[in-house]
């Protein structure tokens, strides 16, 4: 898969403004395809307040942290999220870029997995608890395990995919991906 098809496939969700954030890795070789494209992009997601992390891990891949600030904030605001954010050691009382520079210095450098990622990633905080107390136990899986309100989740994931379909097909047509996710949130998807 090139650059731009990862970049739309793992993260349009996140870009067009319907979720929160999108986490995933890539192969070294296939970012530096892509590195001077990225470059020109966040220029463009920034006006939009939409931003692409790239992290370096170890191995070979680069892990991708995208998100869209307004969204994540909300998350991040919200008091049962925030109660959660703390027990787990977050500076939540210094405000939304320290639990965001904490989140990214865990993902970055901890080498156990932080699962409370899902929170950033848009996953009710009901899923994230259950992940944590029992991985094996839940409803239903798709881009997340649920262990919650099953129907919301599938129509939440509905939205994900489509969202990624259509703006595949459009960059699959030679959109660019900045082009395609704008065609996408102008469609009114």
């Amino acid at each position: 898969m090139s650059f731009d098809e990862t970049i739309v496939r793992c993260s349009a969700p996140a870009l067009c403004g319907i979720k929160p954030a999108s986490l995933f890795s890539m192969s070294g070789e296939c970012f530096d395809s892509g590195i001077l494209r990225l470059k020109k992009w966040r220029a463009e997601f920034s006006r939009a307040s939409r931003y692409v992390v790239p992290l370096k891990k170890d191995g070979g891949r680069v892990l991708f942290f995208v998100f869209d600030r307004p969204l994540l904030e909300r998350v991040c605001a919200d008091s049962k999220n925030r109660a959660y954010l703390e027990e787990k050691g977050y500076p939540v009382s210094r405000g939304f870029a320290a639990i965001l520079s904490e989140i990214l210095h865990r993902l970055a450098f901890r080498r156990e997995f932080p699962h409370e990622v899902g929170l950033f990633l848009g996953y009710p905080l009901e899923d994230v608890r259950g992940f944590e107390k029992d991985s094996s136990a839940y409803k239903f899986a798709g881009f997340w395990k649920v262990y919650g309100d099953k129907a919301e989740a599938e129509k939440r994931m509905k939205l994900y995919k489509s969202c990624s379909e259509f703006c595949m097909k459009w960059v699959d047509a030679g959109l660019n991906v900045p082009l395609s996710i704008q065609k996408y949130i102008q469609k009114g998807a």
